[in-house]
């Protein structure tokens, strides 16, 4: 019997440490690490992230119009998003959302952050069958159906884009005639 336990114990700590989260790998051309796959806030808040994501979080002015249009329609509302550390546009439009939601007082346990490499892969493969061309990609979700997405950079603001697409307004992203997978 104590066997059987023992078995049990150590195939669930394995079965719980599969996914990596906040992997660092070598990110060949800046010659700097870069997270890949399944990531969080923390991942991003640990150095060399640290200086940009903090800074940028906490320089963004928010609508706060837009963030009480988000936090009345935000119920059953999941978001996958997907990044690069070694992007750009990652790098600014992130900690914006980070402070976005935590306006809003968004649950972060409904919230999946992917980064993915240049190529826009990562290593569990989550981007397959989103078509995910440009990053970050923020896909909101409501009751688990895609209701709308945010390409590259906001059309007006963040929270303005995330609002309108929240109520229903017509909202077309940028890429949105880039192709499907």
């Amino acid at each position: 019997m104590k066997y059987l336990i023992l078995v049990i114990m150590v195939s669930q700590f394995f079965t719980s440490c599969s996914t990596t989260l906040n992997q660092l790998v070598n990110d060949k051309p800046s010659k700097t690490k870069m997270l890949v796959g399944l990531s969080n806030r923390g991942g991003l808040q640990q150095d060399p992230f640290s200086g940009w994501f903090n800074k940028e979080y906490g320089s963004y002015g928010l609508n706060k119009e837009a963030v009480q249009g988000i936090e009345k329609n935000s119920e059953n509302l999941s978001i996958k998003l997907f990044m690069g550390t070694w992007c750009k546009d990652s790098r600014r439009e992130v900690p914006r959302i980070y402070r976005i939601l935590d306006a809003v007082g968004f649950d972060e346990s409904h919230l999946t952050l992917i980064n993915v490499d240049r190529e826009k892969n990562s290593p569990g493969g989550e981007e397959k069958g989103l078509n995910i061309h440009h990053i970050p990609t923020v896909i909101l979700y409501k009751n688990g159906s895609e209701i709308g997405r945010i390409i590259e950079t906001p059309v007006q603001l963040l929270e303005e884009d995330m609002a309108a697409i929240l109520n229903g307004t017509s909202y077309t992203p940028n890429y949105s005639d880039f192709g499907v997978d």
